[in-house]
């Protein structure tokens, strides 16, 4: 509601019987439009947002940079000082999450364009209502949903205890008359100004829960993405290999017209690939960055919680180290997962043309489906940049990393 003070909402409601890429998308645009972010450009110009959208997102990313530079100037005292060594340890995850949620969101910033690009692929490839059932579109959506709310869930969970655990626990306490009753910040017990006051406290409070939630949206609004847009090309690939295996050769009855018509078919099929193709290079294109920064920072992550959880801490600081650590194993996780998705899918293109009818059909025919089966052995995926092609073997050497990590942590402990 609060959304619509800043931004002319007028998009027409999907019809419920044909879904459309916008529906794919839908979880992680509210995510970007929660914080003041619109991802990309929309097709329609009356729906452009408006300046106070814009004033909205500097105001968040403002407020997000002011707590990270007090995760700093905490955590350059505490060494300079040689104390608080296993609360800077914490706060040094608390940052580098914080980084790469600012990261991605100037990464989507400087190729809005090219996001804008691949979404109006999305939309030219997007099958008519009338081919919906050959394409499973309503399954792939139903799927879709199902990694994007269970790991939105996850986070919006995560995010709000850890915003809110330390200022219930106070307010219980306070309510007891407890000794132990005592105002802590959500992620870093520092401020440029002296927050124990009453009403400045809950100021504080709140300027660090409004930072943590706009961190988790950079976080993970470009994950979502990564789904939404995967899923749909492994749709476009499940399509074109089931259209290879149930293509029928009319050249076998002898006709010429008959083996025309199963070039010209198959030429069809080559540039339905050729374009699915496309649209896989402009993806990896536009979410490179944001992989490679969730790996790195994730491997980071673990190996600090890790540590943490090696150390003597309560049965609630337990629980809060257990569930981000968690919620950082499956963000991992469902990466390496929807990119084997996407090798699996792409090779199972392959497949199909050798399954084919070939052998009956013409000499042309069978040459050009060589090109196809070939290019299709070359597997698709996703690729933070140059630097890693992204797979399910991937999760190995990503707790072998954060395991060196985690090490070289506890032998600098000891």
């Amino acid at each position: 509601m609060a959304i619509k003070l800043f931004r002319k909402d007028d998009r027409k409601k999907p019809n419920p019987e044909y879904p459309a890429v916008n529906d794919f998308l839908r979880l992680a645009v509210i995510f970007y439009n929660s914080v003041g972010l619109e991802p990309y450009e929309s097709s329609n110009p009356e729906k452009k947002p408006g300046i106070l959208f814009h004033m909205y997102f500097a105001f968040q990313i403002s407020n997000m940079t002011l707590c990270l530079v007090e995760e700093i100037i905490f955590v350059v005292v505490s060494f300079r000082n040689n104390e608080n060594f296993l609360e800077s340890c914490m706060v040094l995850s608390y940052i580098g999450f914080v980084t790469v949620g600012g990261l991605k969101y100037i990464s989507v910033l400087f190729r809005k364009k090219k996001m804008t690009n691949l979404v109006r692929q999305l939309e030219s490839f997007f099958p008519s209502p009338k081919d919906h059932e050959k394409y499973s579109v309503k399954e792939f959506l139903k799927r879709c949903h199902s990694y994007t709310k269970g790991f939105g869930g996850l986070y919006t969970i995560l995010v709000g205890i850890y915003n809110f655990f330390n200022l219930i626990q106070y307010s219980i306490l306070h309510l007891l008359q407890s000794p132990n009753a005592k105002k802590t910040m959500p992620y870093v017990n520092m401020a440029p100004w002296d927050y124990q006051a009453n009403w400045k406290f809950y100021l504080t409070y709140i300027a660090q829960t409004m930072g943590g939630y706009t961190a988790t949206c950079g976080h993970i609004s470009a994950d979502l993405m990564i789904f939404a847009v995967a899923m749909q090309v492994i749709m476009h690939f499940n399509r074109l290999a089931r259209a290879l295996k149930e293509f029928q050769v009319q050249a076998c009855s002898g006709s010429k017209e008959g083996a025309d018509e199963d070039l010209k078919e198959l030429r069809s099929l080559i540039s339905y690939h050729n374009q699915v193709l496309g649209l896989t290079d402009v993806m990896n294109e536009v979410f490179g960055i944001p992989l490679l920064l969730n790996f790195a920072a994730s491997s980071v992550l673990v190996c600090f919680v890790g540590f943490r959880l090696t150390v003597g801490i309560s049965p609630e600081q337990f629980l809060k180290l257990m569930l981000i650590l968690v919620s950082a194993m499956i963000e991992i996780y469902l990466l390496c997962s929807f990119s084997q998705m996407l090798i699996d899918a792409s090779e199972s293109v392959s497949i199909a043309a050798w399954n084919m009818n070939w052998m009956e059909a013409d000499t042309r025919f069978r040459k050009m489906l060589i090109f196809i089966a070939l290019r299709a052995q070359r597997p698709v995926c996703l690729k933070a940049t140059v630097f890693l092609d992204v797979s399910i073997q991937t999760m190995s050497s990503f707790l072998q990393m954060s395991y060196k990590f985690f090490c070289a942590i506890r032998t600098m402990y000891q």
